[in-house]
């Protein structure tokens, strides 16, 4: 009869977290809600789209960008992501590469697939600036500027606190 109390104890006490379920979490699984940010709303996408390549769209409202303006800088953004993604995998296949190679201890073809895997990053790191650089052409001077200044007023991070050890 122990063994059974004991036992249901245990299981209500591992039970008991998948039964709290709160409905109004926002990350619980069928009920995501996304969270509209402030600003203007651009085409979020699921993953938060245009917030983290090229343009912080956060700043369109401040900047006064045109619709056309956003549906370009947009369009860049996705082009730019498209590339990135497929670049990506590709590194990641030539990395799956390099580590049987030098398994194998085949040293002169894993320094070939490390000559590949640069290319692309540096491909990537390309990409990064012909997405700013088309975002460029789509802005005027003054939000330019603005987005220029925006940037200096942002707050920088404090520095690190092994730089205050060594005094």
């Amino acid at each position: 009869m122990k063994k059974y109390l004991i036992l249901t104890t245990i299981l209500a006490l591992l039970a008991t977290p998948l039964l709290a379920h709160d409905a109004n979490y926002p990350h619980s699984r069928g009920q995501a809600q996304q969270q509209i940010p402030q600003g203007h709303f651009m085409k979020q996408g699921p993953e938060g789209k245009g917030q983290h390549i090229g343009f912080p769209f956060w700043m369109a409202e401040e900047l006064g960008l045109t619709e056309g303006q956003i549906d370009k800088i947009d369009g860049f953004q996705d082009d730019s992501r498209k590339v990135a993604i497929d670049l990506k995998a590709d590194i990641n296949k030539l990395q799956i590469d390099e580590k049987n190679a030098l398994e194998d201890e085949n040293y002169k073809e894993a320094r070939k697939v490390i000559d590949q895997i640069y290319l692309k990053k540096a491909t990537l790191a390309k990409e990064l600036i012909t997405v700013k650089e088309n975002i460029s052409s789509v802005l005027t001077e003054d939000q330019k500027n603005m987005i220029k200044a925006l940037h200096k007023m942002k707050p920088q991070c404090p520095p690190a606190k092994h730089q205050k050890l060594g005094k």
